[in-house]
């Protein structure tokens, strides 16, 4: 891999994706590239959240805290605000996007766009890190990207 000047980093409220970014941070303060921070908004977030049988949300689509059907799902605002931070806080140069679409599609598209060198991602989105694997966005992104893959456990 060549040193990357621009990152696509997606971000989708876990904490794999959490990790993701603080994997992208590292990278851009050793390369000097600069940050394109994605969130890929679901139009329907309330049937996207993975429920448990008891009917509550999995503790991981929603910060770590089961939570009946009245919940309301973060706002994209604040499901990027603890990536934003992380690369606030090692002073990497970075864009924002809020794109309403198919993750792994988005995904795509905003690398080919932006002509990205690499993209950084958790390895899970809204399920839990309890699966083995990748999830079917990650394992999309990394069968189809233009560039280099990197997808933090």
């Amino acid at each position: 891999m060549t040193k990357p000047s621009r990152i696509l980093l997606a971000i989708d409220g876990t904490q794999g994706s959490y990790r993701a970014a603080r994997h992208a941070a590292l990278i851009a303060n050793l390369t000097g590239a600069e940050v394109i921070l994605l969130h890929c908004a679901d139009p329907h977030p309330s049937l996207s959240l993975p429920f448990s049988t008891d009917g509550t949300r999995t503790a991981d689509a929603t910060g770590g805290m089961p939570q009946s059907f009245g919940y309301a799902p973060p706002s994209p605002h604040e499901r990027v605000g603890p990536a934003r931070d992380i690369l606030q806080d090692h002073q990497v140069r970075y864009m924002e996007h809020t794109v309403e679409g198919p993750a792994a599609e988005t995904i795509l598209g905003m690398a080919q766009r932006e002509h990205c060198d690499l993209i950084v991602m958790g390895r899970h989105g809204t399920g839990t890190d309890d699966e083995p694997d990748v999830g079917r966005t990650a394992e999309h992104v990394v069968r189809a990207a233009p560039c280099t893959v990197m997808v933090a456990a």
